[in-house]
């Protein structure tokens, strides 16, 4: 029998494809920090550009029906293409390399409008092994889910703060999407 639950094995592959074809990756690497590192103030949020220009950006499987996921002028993610339930899982690639020994860095997103915005954050641990010494952060993953037009309708921001001054230059961030 060649039935599952009364479908057919066409119907059941036909609808394997059509979800495998809604969902999708893209990769936007950043060209500009190589050469003009982000410089990290002591204690202050600092903004991570992105400006989709390095030379590994791929954007070959992005999810059908999305054209873009990040705004190149902003770095910001942009996620108004995507559908409320839908969830994005973001792998940024980035170095930072601190003055101080011992530096502890953080991460965030700025999500939501003005007035309606909120944070979601993270330690992204202590930086023991020198100052000058730069710390690559590439496998760490991070989800965020379209729960509301405020946050799907908004840009996101990626931020980081270092404990001392310091430098970051970014690879950039490949981004998953599961539609719902």
């Amino acid at each position: 029998d060649n039935t599952t639950s009364g479908l057919s094995a066409t119907d059941v592959k036909d609808a394997i494809d059509e979800v495998a074809v809604k969902n999708g990756i893209a990769d936007y690497n950043d060209s500009a920090t190589s050469s003009t590192p982000i410089v990290l103030n002591k204690d202050t949020w600092t903004t991570v550009t992105n400006d989709g220009a390095g030379s590994f950006t791929n954007l070959s499987y992005l999810p059908s029906d999305v054209t873009s996921l990040l705004d190149t002028s902003t770095g910001s993610f942009d996620f108004h293409e995507l559908d409320l339930g839908d969830n994005v899982t973001i792998r940024n690639d980035y170095t930072v390399t601190p003055n101080t020994n011992n530096a502890l860095l953080q991460l965030r997103y700025t999500l939501g409008a003005p007035g309606s915005s909120y944070t979601l954050e993270k330690t992204v641990g202590r930086l023991d092994s020198g100052s000058g010494v730069g710390y690559r952060f590439s496998l760490q993953q991070d989800m965020i889910y379209m729960g509301d037009t405020n946050t799907k309708n908004n840009p996101i921001g990626l931020q980081v703060k270092l404990s001392t001054d310091g430098t970051l230059v970014n690879a950039g961030t490949a981004l998953g999407v599961t539609k719902r």
